[in-house]
């Protein structure tokens, strides 16, 4: 009885504590992890052996592959942000969506106010034109970190 009671903890502690899944960032980069969950754009996994939870933005992620069955459980493809009407591919994304991704350069817009609009559409011009610098300069990704009444700051985020 002993014996069965504990070949079958040894089972089931192998199961918990094996490589379940493999995430594929990106940047062509392999990590063997267990998997725990996806929430707001952010991955949460476990490393072999380690039972610390560390996270990592949706965004720096190319596949999520399940071992036990080779299903594919998150499937991302890099956006594309060449061509005339690449910046509408560039998407603004929080800091913490940040994690995982390689910091870039920093841009700046003045906020233009003309007469007869509203205050939203001046932030929705500037930031237009924010995503059209990232988009020349190959990033895909925005972080807004300041803004004022006449300027708009950001950086700007690659794989």
């Amino acid at each position: 009885m002993k014996t069965i009671f504990t070949l079958a903890l040894a089972l089931f502690t192998s199961l918990i504590f094996a490589d379940s899944h493999i995430i594929v960032k990106q940047n062509g980069e392999k990590l063997e992890v267990n998997y725990v969950t996806t929430k707001d754009n952010t991955v949460f996994y476990s490393l072999p052996g380690n039972s610390a939870v560390k996270e990592i933005s949706l965004f720096a992620i190319d596949k999520i592959i399940d071992k036990k069955t080779n299903s594919i459980l998150v499937d991302n493809h890099k956006a594309d942000v060449s061509g005339k009407t690449g910046y509408k591919n560039v998407q603004i994304i929080t800091n913490s969506q940040a994690n995982g991704l390689h910091q870039g350069t920093a841009l700046k817009t003045t906020i233009h106010k003309p007469k007869g609009q509203m205050k939203s559409d001046w932030i929705a011009d500037a930031s237009t034109r924010i995503k059209k610098q990232a988009a020349e300069q190959g990033f895909p990704f925005v972080v807004i970190t300041n803004q004022t009444d006449s300027k708009l700051e950001a950086v700007a985020y690659n794989y």
